[in-house]
């Protein structure tokens, strides 16, 4: 990634160019890409009834299902003219269509102003959509409005599965609309209270447009060789703008979080690559290998659903992974700033919160509790999923008023409510000749057990296919075909026709609508525990790459399962239940067979997303510390912040789609919804701490044979690489060697100062830290220190690096130093360095390797544990008369690597910029602006203001007046009035010279802060 990334910087305009060619073809295409979207793809393949549909279509030409109608409905005022002119003007209107045909029906009464009249039509053409959609145009339909005559007094409809194909087609378009008019507001209102940036609001909001337009200019293109469902593009709309927005949310908040941390925007780029963008490829390969268990159940429908989700998700990665690097490379400044007005929360932003501290560990404290707590409120939510009833209907997809529903009952009310779906039987003969007096015996013995069906009105007689192959009967239900009952009445069929006697070698088919809708019911039912299986060994291996943790990629698993069981327990409680139906969601006897294994694949997909950015938190400080519970707190409260800003995100999308869209994704939206609130918040906050606290070093078990042949992934971000000889060491020690007056804390703190001063010198306060640095099985010397910086004629202001490292290699750091400010310098200069060797000298004398490895090591836990030691005292030690201010959140640290192999941690440059303004705001000493002055110069005020400006989110004034401590520091920066500079003091002329430069270095920052405010 870290390659890639800085490609990508390098050619962000080439970058820019590619999208945009990209991006204008695909405009075009996303608007006309419905034209060749299908509201069927129902069939199931190898069922019957897509046998019997398929040869009623070749051998059956009046019978096919392919057919339009025209309805004429008077209203009760209507007169004979009036029905008459009625159906005079719909053949007119079906004779100007090319390929349309009248279907001549004898037994049909002349039109009635009492009962509606359906003319039914016969199609030359396949295409029945575009038939319907210019018949709708013809007769007047707008919308979900019915057209009608000119004296309104007769209204006329298209029926037809075309007609239902382009009635839901325009519905998912007005939908779709509808949803991105809440969407994108909502969505910019989040991005805006995070990151308090209007241009930083802004790139993941374009990368979300971007990601749908193209989304869609690739559905368009594979419509015209493949069955593709009118719902792919709610699916598109909805997946590619929320995981755009997500993973390029990810990006930025860990791009600004290593930029107020002191690196340099490229440098903050490349991190935030190497971290949070290594996690959203991984991510969305988790989404798209689990959406492609969909493709189990083997139905156009929901594989052209499932592959525009995968195509959605596929282009949010790449927008994600290729244009937030390189619109952070173009606009990364401006997408830091962080606007005063535009945020809710002054907490720090990627740093670790107070709030999720406390709350983290609450949780694991209490880990049994906790964790059964969260299993306890998951396991309610998902109890009503028992009683989930599955059904299929495309009809019922619009609301009772519209009008292809309103024409389908007024075609019932003229013929009878299953004349509009006979069931079909198709009896086959291998050896033809189904005409025949022989055969006829076995069609007369299947006709009469087709009457004892239930719910059965009349079974006409046979029709014969033109190769005389094959008989039809027909059976017109007293029910609706959509009906449960109808379904019933199917079962029967298909268990008692085969068992007619004298059937000999006939073949017996049963279809039609009805069937098709319980073939593919029933095929949704038999392979969703397949899909299921599937898709919860991808997210198992997928996690288990990630992580390398055998159970934490098993507790991912069944967090997820028990996320998607609380969704389906939703869908019983909002639509079947009908709990939100004052809310708009209307009341239905059955959720859509389509939505659970959908809701499935997609809800596993989702939450692998959280689940590999939080956990991939965790690993990367566990591999740090090595201390599981102090990982697992680092890891959700830095994460906390984003994940629930990623989620209201999401939820915001599925809610608009929710309320936006028709039944089958109003039921997607709020399943999707729920298990994105339930896995950012119950899972996530509080089934995975408590649950890694309970299980402690036995998270991270992974068998060595796994663990050779798993690859490697590694989620850190990149770290520094110095030589031993860049390596300051302060003795921790050095209080016996200095004067009683002299500052400790400055002592302590100088580590930190040092490391800013000079970006490539490290330094830590503990020499025992690389005691023992050095090869295994031979003792390491070396040589201490001859004298001063003043004796060897080094300048005193200079930063010592490591002197003497031996010819093997193996090395002490042993030198410590201070920048010379100004009179007050016990403990500076070149005496204090003096003395601070002769200590280190005296302490350790000659340096041990550490014997019985391979590799050289030391013991850097000593130091961590006295660097917060050194910070608190640093920090609590100041006069009660001065302004004290409370610490908000823990200290930044950072890791640099050593040639060695190890990890050094030491704060982070932000960290000690920070502390130093603390200092001044307590303090207020010559010292401290001198101090300060010297870190800027190695920095661009800019890059200072930058960081000072978060002063308010690290520090809290605990004054009973609340105070800002940054609108106080820029106060003192730009007039710094120390109280221990006196006029003597200031009296000669090169301490003037000094003060003046200090003055005018913190000037610029202040200066610098208010644009930044601004």
């Amino acid at each position: 990634m870290m390659r890639l990334s800085r490609s990508l910087r390098k050619y962000r305009w080439l970058v820019f160019t590619g999208w945009l060619l990209a991006l204008v073809p695909a405009v075009y295409l996303a608007l006309t890409q419905s034209g060749n979207l299908t509201g069927g793809g129902f069939e199931v393949a190898g069922s019957q009834s897509l046998l019997v549909h398929d040869q009623l279509e070749e051998l059956y030409h009046d019978q096919g299902s392919s057919s339009l109608a025209l309805v004429a409905a008077p209203r009760p005022d209507a007169s004979y003219t009036d029905i008459n002119d009625a159906v005079a003007l719909l053949r007119r209107t079906a004779a100007e269509v090319p390929g349309v045909s009248e279907v001549p029906n004898p037994t049909e009464r002349p039109p009635q102003p009492d009962r509606p009249y359906v003319l039914s039509l016969r199609l030359d053409s396949r295409n029945t959509s575009d038939v319907a959609k210019q018949l709708r145009t013809k007769v007047g339909v707008k919308g979900d409005q019915a057209g009608q005559t000119a004296d309104g007094r007769v209204r006329l409809y298209v029926i037809g599965q075309g007609a239902l194909s382009a009635a839901a087609a325009q519905n998912t378009k007005h939908d779709i609309a509808a949803a991105e008019r809440w969407n994108l507001p909502v969505i910019l209102i989040v991005l805006l209270a995070v990151f308090g940036s209007l241009a930083a609001a802004a790139i993941p909001l374009a990368l979300g447009v971007c990601t749908v337009v193209v989304t869609m200019g690739l559905v368009y293109l594979l419509s015209a060789y493949t069955t593709m469902s009118v719902f792919v593009t709610s699916t598109v709309s909805m997946f590619g703008i929320a995981l755009a927005v997500d993973y390029s949310l990810f990006i930025l908040m860990r791009f600004r979080e290593e930029l107020r941390s002191g690196r340099e925007p490229k440098e903050a780029v490349d991190a935030a690559m190497a971290t949070s963008g290594l996690a959203v490829v991984l991510s969305g390969m988790t989404v798209v290998a689990s959406l492609t268990g969909i493709y189990v159940i083997n139905t156009p429908a929901l594989k052209s659903m499932a592959t525009g989700a995968i195509l959605a998700v596929a282009v949010a990665m790449l927008t994600s992974t290729t244009l937030t690097p390189a619109a952070l490379a173009t606009f990364g400044r401006s997408a830091a700033k962080r606007s005063a007005f535009l945020h809710w929360s002054r907490g720090p932003e990627g740093g670790q919160s107070r709030f999720w501290n406390r709350w983290i560990g609450w949780v694991m404290r209490r880990p049994w509790v906790s964790a059964l707590g969260a299993s306890l409120v998951l396991l309610v939510m998902a109890a009503p999923a028992s009683s989930m009833v599955l059904g299929n209907s495309l009809l019922r997809q619009f609301d009772s008023a519209h009008e292809i529903r309103a024409g389908v009952g007024a075609a019932a009310e003229a013929l009878g409510p299953g004349a509009l779906g006979p069931i079909r039987v198709l009896i086959t003969f291998p050896d033809g000749g189904a005409a025949s007096p022989e055969h006829g015996q076995t069609i007369a013995a299947v006709r009469q057990r087709m009457t004892q069906a239930p719910n059965i009105v009349t079974v006409a007689p046979p029709q014969f296919a033109e190769d005389n192959g094959s008989a039809m009967l027909s059976a017109v239900l007293s029910v609706d075909p959509e009906d449960m009952r109808a379904r019933e009445t199917v079962g029967w069929m298909r268990a008692q026709l085969p068992k007619v006697p004298d059937r000999g070698t006939a073949r017996v088919d049963v279809g039609g609508p009805t069937a098709l809708i319980k073939d593919f019911d029933d095929q949704v039912s038999k392979t969703e525990p397949l899909v299921l299986a599937i898709v919860a060994l991808i997210a198992f291996v997928m996690l288990l790459v990630s992580v390398h943790s055998v159970f934490l990629a098993l507790k991912g698993v069944l967090m997820t399962l028990l996320s998607v069981a609380a969704a389906y327990g939703s869908l019983v409680m909002v639509f079947q239940w009908g709990w939100l139906k004052d809310l708009g969601f209307a009341q239905i006897s059955s959720i859509d067979s389509t939505v659970p294994p959908l809701v499935l694949a997609m809800t596993f997909g989702l939450s692998m997303d959280y689940e590999i950015f939080l956990l991939t938190r965790i690993r990367e400080r566990f591999l740090h510390s090595g201390n599981t519970r102090d990982a697992v707190a680092y890891g959700v409260s830095t994460s906390a912040r984003t994940i629930t800003s990623a989620a209201l995100i999401m939820i915001a999308v599925f809610v608009g789609f929710a309320f936006a869209g028709m039944p089958l994704v109003a039921e997607i939206g709020v399943a999707c919804a729920v298990a994105i609130a339930v896995d950012a918040t119950v899972v996530r906050l509080v089934l995975v701490p408590a649950l890694m606290a309970m299980f402690a070093q036995w998270n991270w078990w992974l068998p060595p044979w796994l663990s050779r042949i798993l690859p490697s992934v590694d989620f850190d971000r990149p770290l520094p690489a110095v030589d031993l000889a860049d390596v300051v060491v302060i003795p921790d020690d050095i209080s016996a060697l200095t004067a009683p007056n002299a500052d400790l804390r400055m002592v302590l703190k100088s580590a930190a100062k040092l490391k800013h001063l000079a970006p490539d010198a490290i330094c830590v306060t503990d020499p025992l830290a690389f005691t023992g640095c050095g090869r295994s099985g031979k003792e390491r010397q070396a040589a201490q220190p001859q004298g001063s910086d003043a004796e060897r004629g080094r300048d005193p202001g200079q930063i010592p690096h490591q002197v003497n490292i031996d010819d093997e290699r193996a090395s002490v750091a042993a030198v410590a130093a201070d920048r010379k400010n100004g009179s007050n310098g016990h403990t500076n200069g070149a005496s204090g360095a003096k003395k601070r060797v002769g200590s280190l000298t005296s302490r350790n004398g000659i340096a041990k390797a550490i014997v019985g490895s391979d590799r050289p090591v030391h013991p850097v836990t000593l130091w961590r544990g006295r660097l917060s030691v050194a910070i608190e005292a640093l920090e609590n030690e100041s006069e009660v008369d001065r302004p004290v201010y409370e610490r908000r959140c823990p200290v930044e640290t950072t890791h640099v690597q050593l040639p060695t192999g190890d990890r050094l941690l030491v704060p982070t440059g932000a960290e000690t910029l920070r502390l130093k303004g603390y200092l001044i705001m307590c303090r207020n000493s010559r010292r401290d602006y001198a101090d300060f002055a010297d870190m800027v110069e190695t920095l661009e005020p800019e890059t200072a203001a930058v960081v000072l400006a978060g002063m308010d989110r690290y520090y809290c004034c605990q004054s009973p007046r609340r105070q800002w401590i940054a609108t106080q520091l820029v106060r003192r920066l730009a007039d710094p009035d120390p109280c221990d500079f006196n006029d003597e003091q200031g009296s000669e002329a090169d301490a003037r010279s000094d003060w003046e430069e200090i003055r005018q270095r913190c000037l610029s920052v202040a200066v610098a802060m208010l644009e930044e405010a601004r």
